[in-house]
């Protein structure tokens, strides 16, 4: 019976384990299928500034006024630890729009997902040559199906999490392949495109 009790916590122990999301360690913004985004900024706290608690009320504060413009809640505090001196924040954005609203005003950072149709109509030009998966220059109109793929530009340099399989990305060299859905820009570019589907 113990036996049996045991092997049962141990796969309970596995299952949350399984289930629960990794936090990034570095700057990420990570898009899933339904077009939220997850900001994940990761930056030094000193205390001699905050208490950790202090930081978590000023920063509810700031989404809470940003939210009082919309009739709904599209911004929200997803998660803030305070640990070995480094601060990990989570912000969740209903939809890359509000993103690019909200850091644009301070930074000027731009942030765009939408289909192909929707960026080139948004005023991204993505003629030309973009890096393939596979290393080989190619351009849109030789990915397969390209009217269903996904677009997704940004302007900072971080870690981008995609929530399909990446086709190509800008041919500059700031964007480099991570793995199948992850690719880092490593300089701030005027236009990072990642395409995917």
């Amino acid at each position: 019976m113990k036996k049996l009790i045991c092997l049962c916590l141990l796969c309970l122990v596995f299952l949350l384990t399984a289930c629960s999301e990794k936090i990034p360690e570095e700057n990420t913004i990570a898009v899933d299928k339904k077009g939220v985004v997850t900001y994940t900024v990761v930056e030094e706290f000193g205390k001699d500034f905050y208490e950790a608690e202090g930081l978590r009320a000023d920063i509810e504060e700031e989404v809470a006024d940003y939210n009082r413009n919309f009739g709904s809640d599209p911004l929200t505090l997803k998660s803030l630890e305070v640990e070995d001196g480094t601060a990990t924040m989570q912000l969740q954005f209903a939809e890359a729009r509000y993103y690019e609203d909200y850091y644009g005003a301070y930074f000027g950072g731009t942030l765009f997902v939408g289909t192909i149709e929707e960026a080139r109509d948004a005023g991204y030009n993505l003629d030309g040559e973009f890096l393939g998966a596979d290393g080989s220059l190619t351009d849109i109109s030789q990915l397969s199906k390209p009217e269903s793929l996904k677009v997704l530009v940004t302007s900072e340099a971080l870690k981008i999490q995609v929530p399909g399989e990446i086709q190509c990305v800008s041919p500059s060299g700031s964007v480099v392949l991570v793995d199948k859905k992850e690719a880092a820009v490593s300089e701030e570019a005027g236009q990072a495109i990642i395409i995917y589907k």
